[in-house]
């Protein structure tokens, strides 16, 4: 075990080299479609949360648009309530690095228990995973990074909902959990794509 919670710190450690410039400098993400709708959107949500308000209804948009009913402005991820303090490309920056690090320990747990590899195979898998191209490549897109960092959770949840349900009927409560957050992180897409394949 404590092998392990070696392995898992120096995972977490990789997730910080990797992506150091969000995490110790004042670097932003400053392009594409965090700089022009993420950004405003999460500023805005801050604000009106702050505020003691639920942000139904942007005024700044258009003459006016649903916010709420918006899934990607993340408005009920509960993982984004803690960030309204900071600033939005504070906030962005932070969820970034959490979330590839939900997505690496999560990608190790699904690998060493689910699928029996080694602990230095489950670390060369949520490796490969958490800061491979494809989830990276995401960082843009915040929600849909926050929505794919919990498809390991998924497929560990499946897999126990699948072959332990008899002796531990609170694995669909597990389940329903995880795929709720995901839900709620605001990328349908990515959500209905991590179930067809949790399915097969």
């Amino acid at each position: 075990p404590s092998f392990e919670l070696w392995l898992l710190g120096f995972g977490l450690f990789l997730v910080l080299l990797f992506f150091w410039k969000f995490a110790f400098t004042n670097l932003i993400p400053a392009r594409g479609d965090t700089f022009l709708y993420f950004y405003p959107y999460w500023d805005y949500r801050a604000q009106t949360l702050l505020a003691g308000h639920l942000p139904l209804w942007n005024p700044y948009l258009f003459m006016g648009a649903p916010f709420l009913a918006n899934s990607q402005t993340g408005a009920l991820y509960p993982l984004n309530w803690p960030l309204v303090g900071f600033s939005a490309p504070v906030a962005v920056k932070v969820s970034i690095v959490a979330h590839l690090a939900i997505a690496f320990i999560g990608a190790y747990r699904f690998a060493r228990r689910r699928l029996g590899q080694s602990a230095l195979a489950a670390l060369l898998s949520a490796a490969l995973f958490a800061l491979g191209g494809y989830l990276t490549s995401q960082v843009e897109h915040i929600n849909q990074l926050q929505a794919l960092a919990w498809f390991p959770w998924l497929l560990s949840a499946i897999h126990n909902t699948q072959y332990a349900i008899r002796k531990r009927p609170a694995g669909y409560f597990v389940l329903s959990i995880v795929y709720s957050m995901q839900l709620l992180a605001g990328h349908t897409q990515s959500a209905f794509i991590s179930l067809v394949g949790a399915i097969l």
